[in-house]
Protein backbone atom coordinates (compact mmCIF):
# COMPACT_ATOMS: atom_id res chain seq x y z
CA UNK A 1 0.00 0.00 0.00
CA UNK A 2 1.40 3.42 -0.95
CA UNK A 3 1.93 6.21 1.62
CA UNK A 4 -0.98 8.15 0.14
CA UNK A 5 -3.29 5.15 0.33
CA UNK A 6 -2.27 4.54 3.92
CA UNK A 7 -2.94 8.16 4.81
CA UNK A 8 -6.39 8.08 3.18
CA UNK A 9 -7.17 4.93 5.13
CA UNK A 10 -6.01 6.58 8.36
CA UNK A 11 -8.21 9.59 7.61
CA UNK A 12 -11.24 7.32 7.18
CA UNK A 13 -10.76 5.22 10.29
CA UNK A 14 -9.15 7.74 12.64
CA UNK A 15 -12.34 8.54 14.48
CA UNK A 16 -13.15 4.84 14.88
CA UNK A 17 -10.00 4.32 16.95
CA UNK A 18 -10.68 7.14 19.39
CA UNK A 19 -11.95 6.13 22.84
CA UNK A 20 -15.07 7.85 24.09
CA UNK A 21 -13.22 10.15 26.51
CA UNK A 22 -11.12 11.56 23.66
CA UNK A 23 -14.23 12.21 21.60
CA UNK A 24 -15.88 13.97 24.54
CA UNK A 25 -12.74 16.05 25.15
CA UNK A 26 -12.64 17.07 21.49
CA UNK A 27 -16.31 18.05 21.62
CA UNK A 28 -15.77 20.13 24.77
CA UNK A 29 -12.99 22.10 23.04
CA UNK A 30 -15.11 22.59 19.91
CA UNK A 31 -18.09 23.82 21.94
CA UNK A 32 -15.91 26.21 23.93
CA UNK A 33 -14.50 27.69 20.70
CA UNK A 34 -18.02 28.07 19.33
CA UNK A 35 -19.17 29.85 22.51
CA UNK A 36 -16.10 32.10 22.31
CA UNK A 37 -16.89 32.96 18.67
CA UNK A 38 -20.51 33.78 19.53
CA UNK A 39 -19.31 36.02 22.37
CA UNK A 40 -17.14 38.02 19.97
CA UNK A 41 -19.84 38.12 17.29
CA UNK A 42 -22.19 39.79 19.78
CA UNK A 43 -19.44 42.22 20.77
CA UNK A 44 -18.81 42.88 17.08
CA UNK A 45 -22.43 43.91 16.48
CA UNK A 46 -22.30 46.29 19.45
CA UNK A 47 -18.97 47.70 18.35
CA UNK A 48 -20.19 48.14 14.74
CA UNK A 49 -22.94 50.41 16.00
CA UNK A 50 -20.51 52.39 18.17
CA UNK A 51 -17.93 52.82 15.41
CA UNK A 52 -20.57 53.84 12.88
CA UNK A 53 -21.94 56.45 15.26
CA UNK A 54 -18.42 57.79 15.81
CA UNK A 55 -17.81 57.94 12.07
CA UNK A 56 -21.08 59.75 11.36
CA UNK A 57 -20.55 62.28 14.14
CA UNK A 58 -16.75 62.45 14.41
CA UNK A 59 -16.75 66.24 13.98
CA UNK A 60 -18.76 66.47 17.19
CA UNK A 61 -16.10 64.54 19.12
CA UNK A 62 -13.32 67.07 19.77
CA UNK A 63 -10.59 64.50 20.33
CA UNK A 64 -11.27 62.58 17.10
CA UNK A 65 -12.06 65.74 15.13
CA UNK A 66 -8.47 66.85 15.74
CA UNK A 67 -7.10 63.86 13.80
CA UNK A 68 -5.60 64.36 10.36
CA UNK A 69 -7.19 62.71 7.32
CA UNK A 70 -4.78 59.77 7.13
CA UNK A 71 -4.91 59.15 10.87
CA UNK A 72 -8.70 59.21 10.85
CA UNK A 73 -8.91 56.91 7.83
CA UNK A 74 -6.52 54.34 9.27
CA UNK A 75 -8.30 54.41 12.62
CA UNK A 76 -11.69 53.59 11.11
CA UNK A 77 -10.24 50.99 8.71
CA UNK A 78 -8.75 49.31 11.78
CA UNK A 79 -12.04 49.39 13.66
CA UNK A 80 -14.15 48.08 10.77
CA UNK A 81 -11.59 45.32 10.19
CA UNK A 82 -12.12 44.42 13.85
CA UNK A 83 -15.88 44.33 13.28
CA UNK A 84 -15.43 42.12 10.21
CA UNK A 85 -13.27 39.80 12.26
CA UNK A 86 -16.12 39.21 14.69
CA UNK A 87 -18.07 37.67 11.80
CA UNK A 88 -15.02 35.75 10.58
CA UNK A 89 -14.40 34.17 13.99
CA UNK A 90 -18.10 33.25 14.27
CA UNK A 91 -17.96 31.36 10.96
CA UNK A 92 -14.65 29.81 11.98
CA UNK A 93 -16.15 28.59 15.24
CA UNK A 94 -19.19 27.17 13.42
CA UNK A 95 -17.09 25.25 10.90
CA UNK A 96 -14.69 24.00 13.59
CA UNK A 97 -17.66 22.71 15.62
CA UNK A 98 -19.16 21.03 12.55
CA UNK A 99 -15.80 19.43 11.77
CA UNK A 100 -15.53 18.00 15.27
CA UNK A 101 -19.06 16.59 15.18
CA UNK A 102 -18.52 15.03 11.74
CA UNK A 103 -15.23 13.55 12.89
CA UNK A 104 -16.87 11.99 15.93
CA UNK A 105 -19.63 10.63 13.67
CA UNK A 106 -16.95 9.09 11.39
CA UNK A 107 -17.98 11.28 8.47
CA UNK A 108 -15.01 12.03 6.14
CA UNK A 109 -16.58 15.39 5.25
CA UNK A 110 -15.05 16.72 8.47
CA UNK A 111 -11.88 17.49 6.47
CA UNK A 112 -13.71 20.00 4.27
CA UNK A 113 -15.17 21.78 7.31
CA UNK A 114 -11.76 21.80 8.98
CA UNK A 115 -10.20 23.30 5.88
CA UNK A 116 -12.79 26.10 5.86
CA UNK A 117 -12.12 26.77 9.56
CA UNK A 118 -8.38 27.05 8.86
CA UNK A 119 -8.97 29.44 5.95
CA UNK A 120 -11.12 31.64 8.17
CA UNK A 121 -8.52 31.56 10.94
CA UNK A 122 -5.98 32.80 8.39
CA UNK A 123 -8.39 35.54 7.26
CA UNK A 124 -8.91 36.54 10.89
CA UNK A 125 -5.15 36.94 11.34
CA UNK A 126 -4.88 38.81 8.02
CA UNK A 127 -7.47 41.32 9.23
CA UNK A 128 -5.06 42.22 12.04
CA UNK A 129 -2.79 43.91 9.50
CA UNK A 130 -4.81 47.18 9.24
CA UNK A 131 -4.50 47.59 13.01
CA UNK A 132 -0.80 46.78 12.80
CA UNK A 133 -0.23 49.40 10.11
CA UNK A 134 -2.25 51.99 12.05
CA UNK A 135 -0.13 51.49 15.17
CA UNK A 136 3.24 51.26 13.40
CA UNK A 137 2.66 54.23 11.08
CA UNK A 138 1.04 56.14 13.92
CA UNK A 139 4.02 55.54 16.19
CA UNK A 140 6.36 56.92 13.52
CA UNK A 141 4.14 59.97 12.98
CA UNK A 142 3.32 60.56 16.68
CA UNK A 143 -0.41 59.92 16.32
CA UNK A 144 -2.86 59.40 19.15
CA UNK A 145 -4.07 56.02 20.48
CA UNK A 146 -1.19 54.01 19.01
CA UNK A 147 1.50 51.78 20.48
CA UNK A 148 4.45 50.10 18.82
CA UNK A 149 3.99 46.91 20.86
CA UNK A 150 0.45 46.50 19.57
CA UNK A 151 1.58 47.10 16.00
CA UNK A 152 4.39 44.56 16.23
CA UNK A 153 2.12 42.02 17.93
CA UNK A 154 -0.50 42.12 15.18
CA UNK A 155 2.07 42.10 12.38
CA UNK A 156 4.04 39.15 13.76
CA UNK A 157 0.85 37.18 14.39
CA UNK A 158 -0.18 37.68 10.77
CA UNK A 159 3.27 36.71 9.46
CA UNK A 160 3.43 33.53 11.52
CA UNK A 161 -0.16 32.37 11.05
CA UNK A 162 -1.42 33.44 7.63
CA UNK A 163 1.12 31.94 5.15
CA UNK A 164 1.32 28.39 6.62
CA UNK A 165 -2.44 28.14 7.18
CA UNK A 166 -3.25 29.28 3.65
CA UNK A 167 -0.75 26.85 2.17
CA UNK A 168 -2.05 24.06 4.40
CA UNK A 169 -5.66 24.75 3.43
CA UNK A 170 -4.64 24.74 -0.24
CA UNK A 171 -2.93 21.36 0.16
CA UNK A 172 -6.03 20.00 1.93
CA UNK A 173 -8.08 20.47 -1.25
CA UNK A 174 -6.68 17.11 -2.36
CA UNK A 175 -6.77 14.57 0.45
CA UNK A 176 -4.47 12.26 -1.52
CA UNK A 177 -1.68 14.83 -1.18
CA UNK A 178 -0.99 13.47 2.30
CA UNK A 179 2.74 14.14 2.54
CA UNK A 180 2.30 17.84 1.79
CA UNK A 181 -0.67 18.09 4.15
CA UNK A 182 1.39 16.56 6.96
CA UNK A 183 4.36 18.77 6.13
CA UNK A 184 2.38 22.01 6.34
CA UNK A 185 0.37 20.90 9.34
CA UNK A 186 3.64 20.30 11.15
CA UNK A 187 4.84 23.76 10.11
CA UNK A 188 1.62 25.57 10.98
CA UNK A 189 1.10 24.08 14.46
CA UNK A 190 4.27 25.33 16.22
CA UNK A 191 4.14 28.67 14.40
CA UNK A 192 0.60 29.17 15.69
CA UNK A 193 1.73 28.53 19.28
CA UNK A 194 4.69 30.89 18.89
CA UNK A 195 2.29 33.52 17.49
CA UNK A 196 0.17 33.10 20.64
CA UNK A 197 3.28 33.56 22.75
CA UNK A 198 4.17 36.81 20.97
CA UNK A 199 0.58 38.03 21.29
CA UNK A 200 0.50 37.68 25.06
CA UNK A 201 4.13 38.68 25.56
CA UNK A 202 3.42 42.02 23.85
CA UNK A 203 0.14 42.37 25.77
CA UNK A 204 2.13 42.01 28.97
CA UNK A 205 4.80 44.46 27.82
CA UNK A 206 2.28 47.00 26.53
CA UNK A 207 -0.36 47.08 29.22
CA UNK A 208 0.24 44.79 32.16
CA UNK A 209 3.77 45.97 32.95
CA UNK A 210 3.19 49.76 32.98
CA UNK A 211 -0.26 49.51 34.60
CA UNK A 212 0.62 46.87 37.15
CA UNK A 213 1.34 47.43 40.84
CA UNK A 214 4.46 49.42 41.67
CA UNK A 215 5.54 46.77 44.15
CA UNK A 216 5.60 43.23 42.86
CA UNK A 217 3.39 40.66 44.54
CA UNK A 218 3.58 36.90 44.37
CA UNK A 219 0.72 36.70 41.86
CA UNK A 220 1.97 39.57 39.67
CA UNK A 221 5.36 37.81 39.53
CA UNK A 222 3.65 34.53 38.64
CA UNK A 223 1.65 36.37 35.97
CA UNK A 224 4.80 37.91 34.52
CA UNK A 225 6.65 34.58 34.41
CA UNK A 226 3.58 33.01 32.81
CA UNK A 227 3.48 35.68 30.07
CA UNK A 228 7.16 35.22 29.28
CA UNK A 229 7.64 31.47 29.58
CA UNK A 230 4.55 29.22 29.44
CA UNK A 231 3.57 29.61 25.78
CA UNK A 232 7.22 29.78 24.73
CA UNK A 233 7.83 26.36 26.29
CA UNK A 234 4.58 25.11 24.75
CA UNK A 235 5.82 26.27 21.35
CA UNK A 236 9.07 24.31 21.66
CA UNK A 237 7.25 21.20 22.88
CA UNK A 238 4.86 21.49 19.91
CA UNK A 239 7.86 21.87 17.60
CA UNK A 240 9.39 18.69 19.04
CA UNK A 241 6.15 16.79 18.43
CA UNK A 242 5.86 18.01 14.85
CA UNK A 243 9.52 17.43 13.91
CA UNK A 244 9.39 13.87 15.27
CA UNK A 245 6.07 13.20 13.56
CA UNK A 246 7.31 14.47 10.19
CA UNK A 247 10.69 12.75 10.30
CA UNK A 248 9.84 9.47 12.00
CA UNK A 249 6.12 9.24 11.13
CA UNK A 250 5.41 8.53 14.81
CA UNK A 251 3.03 10.69 16.84
CA UNK A 252 4.22 11.29 20.40
CA UNK A 253 0.90 11.44 22.21
CA UNK A 254 2.54 12.17 25.56
CA UNK A 255 4.34 15.27 24.27
CA UNK A 256 1.28 16.39 22.30
CA UNK A 257 -0.82 16.14 25.44
CA UNK A 258 1.83 18.06 27.38
CA UNK A 259 1.83 20.81 24.73
CA UNK A 260 -1.95 21.19 24.98
CA UNK A 261 -1.78 21.27 28.79
CA UNK A 262 0.91 23.97 28.60
CA UNK A 263 -1.12 26.12 26.19
CA UNK A 264 -4.18 25.76 28.39
CA UNK A 265 -2.01 26.28 31.46
CA UNK A 266 -1.17 29.79 30.32
CA UNK A 267 -4.85 30.76 30.43
CA UNK A 268 -5.43 28.93 33.70
CA UNK A 269 -2.55 30.83 35.35
CA UNK A 270 -3.68 34.11 33.76
CA UNK A 271 -7.18 33.54 35.17
CA UNK A 272 -5.85 32.74 38.65
CA UNK A 273 -3.62 35.83 38.55
CA UNK A 274 -6.69 37.87 37.56
CA UNK A 275 -8.31 36.94 40.88
CA UNK A 276 -5.52 38.73 42.75
CA UNK A 277 -4.23 41.35 40.30
CA UNK A 278 -6.98 43.70 39.04
CA UNK A 279 -5.07 44.63 35.89
CA UNK A 280 -5.08 41.01 34.75
CA UNK A 281 -8.81 40.80 35.42
CA UNK A 282 -9.50 43.84 33.24
CA UNK A 283 -7.82 42.18 30.25
CA UNK A 284 -9.10 38.63 30.78
CA UNK A 285 -11.97 38.97 28.29
CA UNK A 286 -9.46 39.88 25.57
CA UNK A 287 -7.70 36.55 25.91
CA UNK A 288 -8.48 33.42 23.90
CA UNK A 289 -10.24 32.11 26.99
CA UNK A 290 -11.75 29.16 25.11
CA UNK A 291 -8.29 27.59 25.22
CA UNK A 292 -8.80 26.92 28.92
CA UNK A 293 -10.54 23.71 27.82
CA UNK A 294 -7.49 22.45 25.92
CA UNK A 295 -6.35 21.03 29.25
CA UNK A 296 -9.22 18.53 28.96
CA UNK A 297 -8.03 17.34 25.54
CA UNK A 298 -4.41 17.32 26.68
CA UNK A 299 -5.29 15.24 29.73
CA UNK A 300 -7.30 12.85 27.55
CA UNK A 301 -4.27 12.31 25.31
CA UNK A 302 -2.05 11.66 28.31
CA UNK A 303 -4.57 9.17 29.74
CA UNK A 304 -4.83 7.44 26.36
CA UNK A 305 -1.06 7.18 26.14
CA UNK A 306 -0.86 5.75 29.66
CA UNK A 307 -3.53 3.13 28.88
CA UNK A 308 -1.83 2.07 25.65
CA UNK A 309 1.62 1.78 27.24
Amino acid sequence: MSDDSKSKTVVKIASQKLPIYLKVALLIVAVSFLVYSIFWAINGVIWFNSVTQMLLHFRQIPFIASFGTLELAMLFVQEYASVANSLVILLCGAFAFQSAVLFIRKNPKYLRKLRLALVLLAVFSLFLVPASMHHLVGTALSWHMVDIYVGLSYLLQALLIVPPLLVLSQKMKKSQNSSQILKWANIAAPLFVFALWLKYLFLWMDTLVPMGPKEATVMSTVGAANSVLTLLIAGFVTLMVCVAFYRKKTFNMRLAGAALVLVSGFFVIFSIAALFVPIYASFWYLTDFWMLTLIVLGAALLINQAKSS
